[in-house]
Order: structure tokens, then sequence, then C-alpha cells
């Protein structure tokens, strides 16, 4: 696999054990114009429809837990038409599993036999789970605050976990001392092949909108992945001009831990690392500053969207008015569902509106 950097242009064929540019900026795969719709497997329904477009030459014969292909369902909600990405309709419960599963490919394919992870609960479940599929060895470094169920989850699937007292973002200094000592880093914040897998997001909702887009995506956003995979997938769809222009994205973060929303509401190019006062419910968003940070502003200005932030009050409500809706999402999901509102009201009531809902709420269900 070719990658990129977008900090300092280098490009190379992608080394699993360099997970970083030596500038500091992080892979991304090498972008590429060509996207035929005729090379889509129609009969198969996950993301290796798009095996072709991939154009992974190092995997053949890919395995599978079934991520991708996930529902759109059709809600009346917040005052006019909405759609619902059902990201969390995925073998662990997370959209997670959408990059996880490119990979983990990858890196089985690539000779990789041992690998580690920083998680607030659903990547390291995620990665736990496609290490036994692949028959690698994991070890996850997540809070030990994190949801009791998603931590039981990535112990379930065998992987050795290491509970970090602290925030999240002393799980991610532990396991950089895992790879300072020569672990391989299979992180979802930097590996470019997990960045692909999340491109196909873009290419399902062009196939599921008749190969047309809804005019705004909402994303809750943490570190951003699924975020600049839609972006990127977008993107490749438009110079291959199969689109002219990509959806608005929108950035959806809890008020108590907005570093997103903070850089681009202050015009700024790069994102300051925050410093939350309080924990929010959306424990999974629980990013001070994401790594991607000054393509995830590019993405977001570029598309002509923004960053919405919601109280703890309006995810609560929007959990439950989802709920009441059949649909069981976990609280960070119910952040982008706050936003529909906020953002209906900047574009107009009969804008068309994704929500991509990324965590069942069998994750971290709120007590009544």
């Amino acid at each position: 696999m070719h990658v990129f950097c977008p900090e300092c242009g280098i490009q190379k064929k992608f080394d699993p054990h360099e997970y970083l540019c030596e500038c500091g900026g992080a892979w991304e795969p090498e972008e590429r114009e060509v996207f035929d719709p005729q090379s889509i497997n129609l009969r198969n329904s996950t993301l290796w429809r798009y095996k072709n477009i991939f154009g992974f030459d190092e995997i053949s014969e890919p395995f599978s837990l079934g991520a991708g292909w996930t529902p759109l369902v059709d809600v009346d909600f917040a005052g006019g038409q909405t759609w619902f990405k059902l990201e969390f309709v995925s073998p662990t419960g997370s959209f997670k599993d959408r990059g996880t599963e490119v990979e983990m490919n990858y890196l089985k394919a690539a000779g990789i036999r041992d690998v580690v992870e920083d998680s607030s609960g659903n990547a390291g479940a995620s990665m736990a789970a496609y290490a036994a599929r692949a028959g690698l060895h994991a070890a996850i470094y997540a809070p030990d605050s994190a949801s009791p169920a998603k931590l039981a989850q990535i112990g379930i699937f065998g992987a050795d976990l290491h509970k970090i007292p602290g925030a999240r973002n002393e799980s991610t200094r532990a396991v950089l001392r895992a790879v300072a000592n020569g672990a391989v880093y299979a992180s979802h914040a930097y590996n470019p092949a997990y960045l692909l897998g999340q491109q196909s997001v873009a290419w399902e909702l062009w196939e599921q909108f008749d190969e047309t887009l809804p005019d705004a995506l909402i994303i809750p956003t943490g570190q951003g992945g699924l975020l600049m995979g839609a972006w990127l997938g977008f993107r490749r769809l438009m110079r291959a001009g199969l689109i002219d222009r990509i959806p608005r994205l929108y950035s959806a973060q809890p008020e108590l831990l907005a570093p997103i929303y903070n850089a681009f509401s202050q015009g700024l190019e790069d994102i300051p690392e925050a410093k939350p006062a309080e924990k929010s419910i959306a424990e999974g968003l629980a990013i001070v500053k994401p790594v991607r940070s000054r393509r995830l502003l590019q993405a977001l200005r570029e598309s002509g969207g923004g960053a919405i932030t919601v109280t703890e009050t309006e995810i609560k409500d929007n959990y439950r008015h989802l709920a009441l809706r059949g649909i069981f999402a976990e609280p960070s999901s119910a952040v982008a569902a706050a936003a529909v509102t906020k953002v209906r009201t900047q574009l107009g009531i009969k804008t068309k509106i994704v929500a991509a809902l990324t965590g069942s709420g069998l994750k971290s269900p709120i007590k009544e």
C-alpha cells in the first residue's frame, strides 16, 4: 500500500512499523482518481464489495466478520426528514469495524503477528475481535473508567487488556511506551489502511441514495476517523466525475469536550489540546486533540460544513428520542442526533440530513 504524508508531502510504501512520518504527520492512503462502479461486487453485502476499488495488491482473499453495508433508516426527526446511518449494526457494535476489518487484513498480509492499540472501548473491542479472527495477538490499553461492557468485550476476545488509570490520553501514553519498545501500533488514529476502510461509508451512501447524495452528513467526532474517511471517499467519487459536490460535513461533539468546534469557530488551522473540566457521558468522544487535526478542519471547511456542540441534557434527550423510534444507540451517537436540529436550523427545513450513529446502546447505556 502506497501512502503519503499531508504535512510534508513525502510518498512511500507503507511500513507498519512506522506508524507516522518522520515529520510527525499521520500517513494517508494514496489518493486515486479511478472509481469504476462496474467493479463493485453487488453480490457482496460487506465492505469487500469494494475490494477492487480499495486497490490492495497484497490482499487476494480477505477474511471478514461482515463489516460494512450498514442500514440507512429514513426517520421523521427534529422537524424534517432525516436518515440515520446505523454504523453500530456491525460485528462488534461500532463503526470502528469498518476500518479495522481492512486494517487487520492488511497487517496479516504484511506478516504482522502482534499488535497494540489504545482505546476508550470501541476501537479496542474491534481490534480484539479481528485479531482473534485473524489469529493475531493483541494488547489493548484502555482507561480503567471505560464502560464495563466495552472492557468485558475486549477481554472475551482474548486480547491482553491493560486498564490504565486516569484520563483517556494516559492510555495513549502507555501504548506509545510499548511502541517505543518495538510493538506494532495498529492504531485507528494513525493507520492508513484503517482510514481506507472508513472511506467505504461514502461509497455506500452514494449507492444507497441511488448515486446521488444527501445535503449534509453529521458525524460524532473523537479522533475523526469516520469523518476523514467520508471526506476522502467523497473526494474520490468527485475526482472520478461521479458526483459534482461533497455533502456538507459536520463534526458533532459534547460541549464539555469540543476541541474541533473550538478551533473551527476561531478560524484556526490546527486544533489546540483541550482541557476538559468534567467528563461527558459521551465517553467515546473523549479525545483532547485529534491526530489528524489540520485535515479534519480542512474537510469541514472544504465541504462547506462546520462544527456543532451539544449539551449533556441534549445528549440524554436525543438518546431517548432515538429509542422511542426503535433505535438503541450509545450516548456518543446521540451527540449526532442532537446536532440534527442545529444543522437543520442553519440549512433549512427541507435539507436532506444523514446522521451517523456509531455505537450500540448496549455498549454504555444511560442509567435511568
